[in-house]
């Protein structure tokens, strides 16, 4: 039986290749349970990410809106979540950190879901062994920002905005500008664009359910692991 968040995860997929244009898609590899034997520290690896890498380890899906005269604006979309296997690899090139100082907590930063080419979402693999995700910008020199989301109220956000390019930057919106926070800097204008063009092309999406689902979904009880307690 699929975790609910694996079955939402393949829902949205087929979602988005019913009301857009796919440009490309791939279903999961299986789990690969030797392969994971090289991966340092297993132990550390969250139970529901460990549950999504023997039920369906990989689903990407880009799409592209239709070009269908109606007049609504032209979106794009992606969410490319990777095998187990390339989550806990080697991010060092991929992610520009090959100067960063070998102390930099960076290098323990594993990337999940490589939504953009400009924006990922991951989480640390180290012995604060934080379930928690985060939204890393690779170049912009900023420190990933934490999502307040665990992988399972992260999907199901994700079956809500479908992937829609940026779309982690309007659940940031939702949060204060605390002069780190990404929402404020690097494209303050997604959530109207975004809220506009899904509203458009979808004629389930409410902004408000999802705005009210973010803060119902965001872990209680939770503090960064690079953030001290308070």
């Amino acid at each position: 039986m699929e975790n609910e968040f694996v079955e939402t995860l393949l829902d949205t997929s087929d979602y988005c290749h019913r009301i857009f244009t796919s440009v490309d898609g791939e279903g999961g590899n299986g789990p690969r349970p030797r392969a994971w034997k090289k991966i340092s520290h297993v132990e550390w690896i969250p139970a529901q990410l460990m549950q999504y890498g023997l039920e369906i380890n990989g689903c990407m899906h880009e799409w592209k809106s239709k070009n269908d005269g109606s007049g609504r604006p032209a979106c794009t979309g992606r969410f490319d979540f990777q095998p187990l296997e390339d989550i806990y690899g080697d991010w060092q090139r991929e992610l520009g950190l090959v100067d960063e100082p070998a102390t930099s907590r960076l290098h323990h930063f594993k990337v999940v879901d490589l939504a953009t080419s400009y924006l990922v979402v991951g989480l640390y693999h180290d012995e604060a062994q934080d379930a928690g995700l985060y939204l890393y910008e690779p170049g912009s020199g900023a420190a990933p920002y934490p999502l307040h989301l665990d992988l399972s109220g992260y999907v199901q956000l994700l079956s809500h905005s479908l992937g829609y390019s940026y779309w982690q930057l309007a659940l940031l919106a939702l949060l204060p500008d605390d002069g780190k926070n990404p929402a404020y800097r690097t494209y303050p204008e997604l959530t109207s664009e975004f809220r506009q063009a899904l509203s458009a092309w979808n004629p389930e999406f409410e902004y408000d359910t999802f705005a009210a689902l973010y803060q119902e979904r965001q872990l209680k009880n939770y503090t960064p692991s690079d953030q001290p307690a308070g």
